[in-house]
């Protein structure tokens, strides 16, 4: 990123700052919300998924842009459905996978004991 870009995204956004502190310091991250979640791999590799398809393809159609899953992609998919197994609290609303990065929305149903950081982390 350029000084001027950046110096630009920072009058907008305010101070850049590393994920970690990015939450919020005064919100019970153990309350019932639905949460949305952005996990990216380290450096952006494309390590989850590769981009496929003609985008003058029709939507419904096997050619349509997507994304296809590779085996550690995949696996990650499998892993995140299993976390209302471990956390029954949890429900899951949606989820989608990205070359480098996952989202999921997630719905906590009622207090969690151990905090949403548990949850994702697998514990």
């Amino acid at each position: 990123m350029n000084r001027e870009t950046y110096e630009r995204q920072r009058a907008f956004a305010g101070e850049l700052k590393p994920s970690m502190k990015r939450r919020s310091l005064d919100h019970d991250y153990h309350s019932r919300r639905i949460y949305m979640i952005t996990l990216a791999v380290e450096g952006r590799r494309r390590l989850l998924g590769r981009l496929v398809g003609d985008v003058n393809a029709e939507r419904g159609t096997d050619a349509y842009p997507h994304v296809e899953p590779t085996s550690l992609g995949t696996a990650v998919m499998d892993v995140w459905n299993t976390i209302p197994s471990y956390h029954p609290e949890v429900k899951l609303i949606a989820f989608q996978i990205m070359p480098d990065h996952i989202h999921g929305i997630l719905f906590v149903t009622r207090y969690l004991p151990e905090g949403l950081g548990k949850v994702i982390l697998g514990q």
